[in-house]
């Protein structure tokens, strides 16, 4: 997993042979292409595709910060009212993810974990890296030394392969980490894209010194995309502007009891907005009901793409391009219903396809697979009744980052969705989602599909 790693960038370092390793044991073997992640595009929930199998809203794990309108009203104390994964309720993202589906952990007797939270069924020895990642991720803060955490990664992984590890996952964190202090060209970025190919060719050493490199499925992804942020839209403030008061992290002690909306911002290019209606905080605001707030966001400069459901429970999507509508038909067809110009700038997308047509269609615009990841993300009871993606350029978060963060991802849009997959086998599928991987490396291992996956493997 190299979190944070753009499709562009990761081929033209291809292109230009400065990524030997992977090339000579990963692609020149198998398979170099694009994969559409998922809405939002951040750590924890877009890891979660390739660990569950499912979509991060049908998870039941919307975003890096939620806020759960039912239980917020019913009770005064629980840890699942609101949550973010930022710090120390990270560790709580294992029992807050549904329990419909096995994660790859526990479907594999023998597994390795390495700084990735998403874990659970990874056994205490299998997450070795269970209480260094806290250290490491402290450390990596305060310094700013994020080689040294991708190189103590890479330590770990090559001693536990003496354990011979059915499934390993492993998170270098450098590339995502580099990129928001920086922006996601600086050398320092660059450098941690070498620093996972060297990792890639001391794996291979290992595995071919051990007689079990061809027998060995290696698979590089990334979770999202980053691009630039030159504008920070304190977008809490906004709403507190416009009269609310506005429950949000970190000052979650303001409005512990008295908030009347929340505002939960991923990977600062998106956020949830949850408002409460009229008749309490039960009670869900269909789009309709919040027209006035919907057009206050996107007279916004910052505002892209706003979304939530009707009354029938279809998404309704509005930009400044336009308006529409979208949703799952009985058959399992997506519909796509525009009221006027069409809010993603789509040209002559079908009105009814197919969850792969859909993909086709969108995969080489601006925004790729858009409309199966607003429905997706809005099937969650912990999503917002407002979705909003930022624009390129801008997040949604003035406040509270230290450092400040100069690259953002979570959006829809294509530099922050779209993410290189490298695997060392020929794939059949032209065009990819990152949720098929979960499908594909149960097949190649032998293991039957789950019921209820939301991806098609790439080899069946």
């Amino acid at each position: 997993m190299a979190d944070g790693a753009r499709a562009d960038v990761f081929e033209e370092l291809l292109s230009r042979g400065d990524l030997p390793n992977i090339s000579k044991f990963i692609i020149d073997k198998g398979t170099f292409t694009k994969a559409v992640s998922v809405f939002p595009s951040t750590t924890g929930p877009a890891y979660a595709p390739f660990l569950l199998g499912q979509f991060p809203g049908r998870c039941n794990l919307p975003g890096i910060r939620w806020f759960d309108r039912e239980l917020y009203a019913k009770r005064i104390f629980s840890l699942y009212r609101f949550r973010s994964y930022v710090g120390l309720e990270s560790l709580l993202m294992n029992y807050d993810i549904s329990k419909d589906s096995k994660t790859l952990f526990e479907i594999f007797p023998s597994t390795l974990n390495i700084m990735n939270e998403l874990s659970r069924g990874a056994a205490l020895k299998s997450y070795r890296t269970r209480f260094l990642r806290v250290y490491h991720k402290i450390k990596g803060h305060f310094n700013n030394r994020w080689d040294e955490v991708d190189i103590a990664s890479r330590d770990v992984l090559l001693d536990s392969l003496k354990d011979n590890p059915q499934f390993a996952y492993i998170a270098f964190l450098g590339i995502d980490t580099y990129s928001h202090l920086n922006h996601p060209f600086h050398q320092s970025v660059i450098e941690s894209y070498f620093r996972i190919d060297e990792s890639v060719g001391i794996l291979a050493k290992t595995l071919q010194d051990m007689g079990r490199l061809d027998e060995t499925l290696l698979i590089i992804t990334s979770d999202h995309g980053l691009t630039p942020t030159h504008s920070h839209f304190d977008s809490v403030s906004f709403m507190n502007r416009l009269g609310f008061k506005t429950f949000h992290y970190p000052k979650i002690f303001k409005y512990y009891r008295g908030a009347d909306a929340a505002n939960m911002i991923s990977g600062n290019a998106m956020t949830h907005l949850y408002v409460k209606s009229p008749q309490g905080w039960e009670k869900k605001n269909t789009f309709d009901e919040l027209t006035g707030f919907v057009d206050s966001l996107i007279e916004r400069q910052e505002v892209d793409i706003v979304a939530g459901l009707d009354e029938k429970g279809r998404v309704k999507i509005k930009s400044e391009r336009g308006g529409a509508s979208a949703w799952l038909d009985k058959e399992g067809f997506l519909r796509y219903e525009r009221f006027n110009c069409d809010p993603f700038g789509y040209n002559g997308i079908p009105s009814r396809m197919d969850k792969e047509e859909a993909l086709k269609y969108s995969f080489n615009t601006n925004y790729p697979d858009a409309l199966l990841q607003i429905i997706q993300l809005l099937e969650s009871p912990r999503s917002g009744d407002l979705v909003v993606s930022a624009k390129q350029g801008f997040d949604l978060r003035a406040k509270y980052e230290n450092p400040e963060h100069c690259s953002s991802h979570g959006a829809l849009f294509r530099e922050q969705i779209l993410v290189p997959l490298g695997i060392n086998i020929k794939i059949k599928k032209e065009f990819v989602r990152t949720v098929d991987l979960y499908p594909t490396i149960l097949h190649l291992l032998g293991k039957p599909i789950p019921n209820g996956a939301d991806g098609v493997s790439l080899v069946g």
